[in-house]
């Protein structure tokens, strides 16, 4: 689903509207969890700094006003695969949460997380058979992906029947994508990828699949 976010110097946001312009505080996020009884929906961000979506989050309160729009298509999982394979930062958390609710209890699914710290580490459940892997990044988001590199390098490979899900910041997506084709002898096909956030970019496009690369 989408959000949409005061501007700078708004109390609230803009509604938008069908024929209008695309509000660049808008962002994608997947749900953590919808009560539609309830007319709730949880959402997990991530606070990382000057941003539209990190800025409200670090000061909300309750009753102010977000615009919700969606849902939209999400991942497409494939139950024909032999493995699915979820690499990604906490960015990702939310997004790896909702595909380990859906997969079956015959699937077996491998988890590669990278965070900050230890503490940011949580459980993370499923009806599939599950093996998951926490690695540190540390404070400096200029190394973000390479805890990620080391551990796959590390680790036995995805196989060619294998389904990956690659979600973190946007270049190390493109280079463990590269990664994983050039060195570890995947298939491209066989990758899902998203930039979630892009260094050093406060307005990256929440439409950053990697086609570029």
């Amino acid at each position: 689903m989408k959000l949409i976010f005061p501007e700078p110097g708004q109390a609230e946001p803009v509604r938008p509207l069908p024929d209008g312009p695309r509000a660049t505080s808008m962002r994608t996020y997947t749900p953590l969890a919808v009560r539609p009884d309830a007319g709730e929906v949880d959402v997990d961000f991530v606070l990382h700094g000057e941003g539209p979506a990190s800025t409200w989050a670090a000061q909300a309160q309750v009753g102010q006003v977000l615009f919700l729009m969606g849902p939209g298509p999400g991942y497409k999982l494939d139950l024909q695969a032999d493995e699915q394979v979820l690499i990604g930062d906490d960015s990702a958390l939310p997004a790896f949460e909702t595909i380990l609710a859906r997969l079956p209890a015959t699937a077996r699914v491998r988890v590669l997380v990278e965070v900050p710290d230890a503490g940011e580490e949580r459980a993370l459940r499923s009806p599939a058979s599950l093996d998951v892997q926490w690695v540190v990044r540390g404070a400096d988001n200029r190394d973000a992906g390479k805890a990620l590199e080391r551990a796959l390098r590390a680790s036995h490979p995805p196989s060619a029947q294998s389904r990956v899900y690659l979600a973190c910041e946007a270049a190390a997506m493109r280079r463990i994508r590269q990664l994983l084709t050039s060195e570890l002898g995947l298939d491209r096909s066989q990758i899902v990828g998203r930039g979630y956030w892009k260094l050093g970019a406060a307005n990256h496009p929440d439409h950053d699949y990697g086609d570029d690369a």
